[in-house]
Formats: C-alpha cells, sequence, structure tokens
C-alpha cells in the first residue's frame, strides 16, 4: 500500500466518524426542546377505567414535522374501546410548530394484574427541519395496580363426595368511587358440576346473573346448590366473573375462582348390565342390571338404603322383578333392611350387591321424526346416615349413573307381484306360468329403518332358476339396484337412510322387474331367494341385519290372484 493511499483512506475514516458524530449530536439538540409529559393516576383498581393523558411541547426553535405518537401497554393493561391484545395505539399528530403543545388522552383499565406494577411508554418519531432521518423521544410512567374494584368472594367447601349436595356462597362488592351499570355475573361450573338451586334468579342455563347497576360502596350476595360427580381426589374450579361493556365492547373487569376436590367416598357403588358396562341394548331385550357396593371405612354403616333411578321411554316399567319395591311414581327400585335385610349394617371392609330385572320395550315408541338414539338410564344412589369423622356432611352419600344405548332396527321386506298398475308396470307373460314360457313380474324392496341413521346399506338377493333381470328398475332414491347376470344376484347399495325413515312416512323403496321361464309343471316356480339387508348403526356402532324370505309364484302379496294359480302348467 503507499503512502498516499494510505492518507486518502485515513482521511476518509475521519471525515465518516465525524459526520456521526455530528448526525447524534444533531439528534441530541433537536430532542432536547421536545418534551413528553404523561399524567396519570398513581394507582388504579382492576376492572375500573381510569384516564391517561399525554402532553407533547416543543420547545425548540423548530418545526417538528410529520410526528407521530406510540403508546405502548403491558399485559393486563387494555385500551377502552379496543380488543384486549391490542397493545400499541398510534396516533398521526402532524406538525408541531415552535413552542406548540400536542395534547392527548385515553382511556384505560387493567384487567389483570392485582398488586402489580405496569410500565406505560409512550414514543414520538417526528422529522427535524429539514434533516430527512427521524428522531424519537420516549418516555414512561409506571402505575401501581392495586386490588379488584369489584372483588369477588366465594365460600364453599374444599372437599365434596361424590354426588352430594353442597352450597356455595358468592358475595361481590364495588370498592371503586364510581357507579356501575348493565353488569353481569358469569359462572363458569366445573365438569360433572349438577345445578340444583339458586338464590338468584340465573339465566342461560343458570350460568349469568344480570346485575344492573352497582353504586360505589354497594354489595351483593346469593347461593348456588348443587353437587358435583367424578372420580375420587378430581379437582375442579368453579370461575365466577363480572363483565361490563365499555365503549361497545365487552370486558372481564372482576373474577375469582374456588377448588374444589372430590373426596375419596366412603362408599363405592358400580353398576353392570347383562354383565358389562358397554351393553348395548335391543327391543325385547331382558336386561338383569346389578349394582355392586362396598364399605370402605373402617365403622358400619347402620340403615343403608339404596335406590335405583329408571329413565328411558325404551324401559318396559310393567315387567320389574326384583327384590326391591318399586315406586311407580318415579320409577325406582328401593332397597332397604326391609327388604334386603344386609343393609341394616355393612360392615367395615365389606361388599355386597343388589340387582333387578327389567325388559326393553317390544316396539320403538317413535311419534315423531326426532325420536331417535334411545338410550337407558339409571342412577343408582348409596344413603346412610352414619357419616365417617373425617366426611364433614350429614349423611354418607355415593351416586353413581350408568347409561346404556339402544341398538337401531332396519327390516327389509321383499314383494313379488304380477298384476302392479300401481307401479306402472306392466308385467307380460302367462299366470298361471306355463313350462319354457317366460312370464315377468315386479320385485319391490321395501326398507324401514326405526331409531338410529343408518349407513353403507347393502340388499342382496339371489334370483331364482331360469330367472333374470330386465331393464325396468325404479327407486325413490338416487341410488338402484343393480344385477350381475354372471351370479344371477341383484344388489342394491345405499349410502345413507336417516332414522324413522319408513316408521313415519314413505319407506325407501326400490322396483325391479324379472323374468322367469319354468322348466316343470306341477309346482311352484321359485323367483328370488332370500333377500338380506345389511348396514352399520350409526349410533351404537353396531352391525345391523335383517332377512326376508324367498319368493315363489304362490305370490302371497298379490291380492288379485289365488295362491293356487301359481302352479306352473304345462
Amino acid at each position: 500500500m503507499s503512502p498516499k493511499f494510505a492518507i486518502g483512506l485515513l482521511i476518509v475514516f475521519i471525515l465518516v466518524g465525524a459526520g456521526t458524530v455530528w448526525f447524534f449530536w444533531l439528534q441530541s439538540n433537536r430532542a432536547i426542546g421536545l418534551n413528553i409529559d404523561i399524567q396519570s393516576p398513581p394507582q388504579v383498581l382492576v376492572g375500573v377505567p381510569f384516564d391517561l393523558s399525554i402532553n407533547v411541547s416543543n420547545e425548540s426553535g423548530n418545526v417538528l414535522q410529520q410526528a407521530r405518537l406510540a403508546v405502548s401497554l403491558p399485559d393486563g393493561l387494555v385500551f377502552i374501546g379496543d380488543a384486549p391484545d391490542n397493545k400499541i395505539e398510534f396516533k398521526e399528530i402532524g406538525n408541531i410548530g415552535a413552542g406548540g403543545l400536542s395534547q392527548h388522552s385515553y382511556q384505560l383499565m387493567a384487567v389483570d394484574g392485582a398488586r402489580s406494577i405496569k410500565k406505560i411508554s409512550a414514543v414520538i418519531t417526528y422529522l427535524p427541519g429539514s434533516v430527512g432521518a427521524r428522531f424519537e423521544k420516549k418516555a414512561e410512567v409506571e402505575i401501581a395496580v392495586g386490588e379488584f374494584g369489584l372483588p369477588i368472594d366465594i365460600v364453599t367447601p374444599t372437599k365434596v363426595l361424590n354426588g352430594e349436595n353442597f352450597e356455595t356462597i358468592v358475595s361481590f362488592r364495588n370498592d371503586s368511587d364510581q357507579d356501575f351499570s348493565n353488569l353481569r355475573l358469569v359462572i363458569d361450573y366445573p365438569a360433572g358440576f349438577t345445578f340444583i338451586r339458586s338464590t338468584a334468579e340465573l339465566q342461560n342455563n343458570h350460568r349469568e346473573w344480570m346485575l344492573g347497576d352497582l353504586r360505589s360502596g354497594s354489595k351483593n350476595e346469593f347461593k348456588i346448590t348443587g353437587n358435583l360427580s367424578g372420580p375420587d381426589s378430581t379437582i375442579s374450579d368453579l370461575k365466577i366473573s363480572i363483565e361490563a361493556d365499555f365503549s361497545n365492547r365487552t370486558y372481564s373487569i372482576s373474577s375469582n375462582t374456588a377448588t374444589i376436590a372430590i373426596a375419596a367416598s366412603p362408599v363405592s357403588v358400580q353398576v353392570t348390565l347383562n354383565g358389562a358396562n358397554d351393553y348395548i341394548a335391543q327391543t325385547s331385550d331382558v336386561l338383569r342390571y346389578a349394582i355392586n357396593y362396598s364399605n370402605n371405612t373402617d365403622i358400619a354403616l347402620r340403615d343403608v338404603v339404596i335406590k335405583a333411578k329408571l329413565t328411558g321411554a325404551m324401559f318396559d316399567f310393567t315387567a320389574v322383578t326384583s327384590r326391591g319395591s318399586f315406586r311407580s311414581v318415579d320409577n325406582t327400585i328401593i332397597w332397604n333392611a326391609s327388604n334386603q335385610p344386609e343393609l341394616a349394617l355393612i360392615q367395615p371392609n365389606t361388599a355386597g350387591r343388589v340387582d333387578f330385572e327389567i325388559r326393553t320395550q317390544r316396539d320403538y315408541p317413535i311419534r315423531r321424526l326426532n325420536d331417535k338414539n334411545f338410550t337407558l338410564q339409571l342412577q343408582a344412589t348409596l344413603e346412610s346416615p352414619t357419616v365417617p369423622a373425617f366426611v364433614a356432611a350429614q349423611k354418607t352419600v355415593s351416586t353413581v349413573k350408568f347409561e346404556s344405548n339402544v341398538a337401531g332396527r332396519a327390516q327389509i321386506d321383499t314383494k313379488v307381484l304380477f298384476r302392479d298398475a300401481v307401479s306402472g308396470v306392466v308385467n307380460a307373460g302367462p299366470f298361471p306360468p306355463r313350462v319354457n314360457q317366460a312370464t315377468q313380474y315386479t320385485v319391490h324392496w321395501i326398507i324401514k329403518n326405526y331409531s338410529t341413521d343408518i349407513s353403507n346399506i347393502e340388499v342382496r338377493a339371489f334370483l331364482g332358476p331360469n330367472t333374470r333381470m330386465t331393464k325396468v328398475v325404479k327407486s325413490s332414491i338416487l341410488s338402484q339396484p343393480a344385477y350381475n347376470e354372471s351370479t344371477q344376484e341383484v344388489s342394491w347399495k345405499i349410502d345413507k337412510i336417516i332414522a324413522t325413515k319408513g316408521a313415519i312416512g314413505t319407506p325407501v323403496e326400490a322396483i325391479f322387474q324379472i323374468e322367469a321361464i319354468p322348466s316343470e309343471a306341477g309346482q311352484y316356480w321359485t323367483l328370488i331367494q332370500d333377500t338380506n339387508l345389511t348396514a352399520n348403526d350409526d349410533f351404537t356402532g353396531q352391525k345391523l341385519s335383517s332377512k326376508d324370505v324367498g319368493v315363489s309364484t304362490a305370490l302371497p302379496d298379490d291380492p288379485t290372484i289365488t295362491s293356487s294359480q301359481g302352479i306352473v302348467k304345462l
């Protein structure tokens, strides 16, 4: 490298460095005359709106051009009227003249972060005079977030027995200096919770209370009674929140959560149906229920009562067999010491069983189109006035719910007619049928579906000897029967048939013409062999099947002929 080149390169570095220093010095001097003053309450309450003011003053001797203000919020603070996840709001200020003042106000609210410090920042970017690069200045303010402005208190047992009713007291008050209007209290029940009653007028499936106005310093409370069902030691949350509308947007301004655990039950109850936990019932089915119980404590349980409440339109309540007494007013079977002596005293760590038998209905109780997907429900409850020392309750209770599905049914009916004017098909040939002469008939496949939706339906049947299917085919749906000439099999595939189709209203039907040439006289000629239907039950997942017997020239469904006319003649 030559000395002259080195000296030139050094001069370039010096000039670039001097320019950089000058640029940042100019930015610093330009920003010296720009002030950002953030005014806010030193402390706010969660759920209570507050005002934030930002004053931007230009105390320099230059016009600040294209000024833009950006206000950034931390998590837990929101701009009222904006979505909760919007954390930055921009404002185009424009030019701020020398000595000018630009004032801006925001309405904010803390929605989270009680007992914390939140930092709000404001940044001004602008063009200082003739300099093309944008400059910026930043200011911050810290706000102390206190408690909820509308605190909610929840008093509820920390441990409850499975299925036992318990009471929850919810109270709330307005600790702020503002009045609120159009408030809503929202309840998020845990899974397995059953609502019994409330002292408040709850709406939306007992999940909302329209509070209306709540003035500063006022308070209110209500009680909820319910029970919680689930496995032992399950931990669940009961959440209560208060919502308010500001600037046409809904915000949750207060919330509290109580944790409730299901204590291990001193008594366990289990139900089986026909020896299984997942038995699928049928029509005219014999149902053998067994209720097994065990005393898991170290004390004897006295005067035990076991109840089995049955619910479901498919139960035949006239066919109950049990040692227990049947109470028809609510379809409940009751066992106690009078009919089950061992229930007078169940010793510690011992088990027992009660059982009963009932039948399902012969037919589905279908009256309307939505009478479908029938279930059999049983709620078994064991009660004793004896209470173990570790349980804070008035009695020992254990409840279990058991539900079984009832399978659907699809029925195929095969009818063959010689005279079939109603269907619009004219059958040719002699009748009574004659040897070596072709006679035509119409076959009707009629499908009735009952209590469940079915899918992947297939109907199949083989034709009789010397019998073939013609090209005359009709169907009440899009799909039609198809004929395999090599095997003489007729098949009909259907994607889906909804529940109650044919049980109510018109069934699904296909009509196709066949032609038979008998080869022997003096007997009936088989026209179609047994028809078989298979389908998937979409409710239970089971495979359904139906069968109708084959039909000969006796034509039992044709009212225009007598059976003797179907015998083949020479």
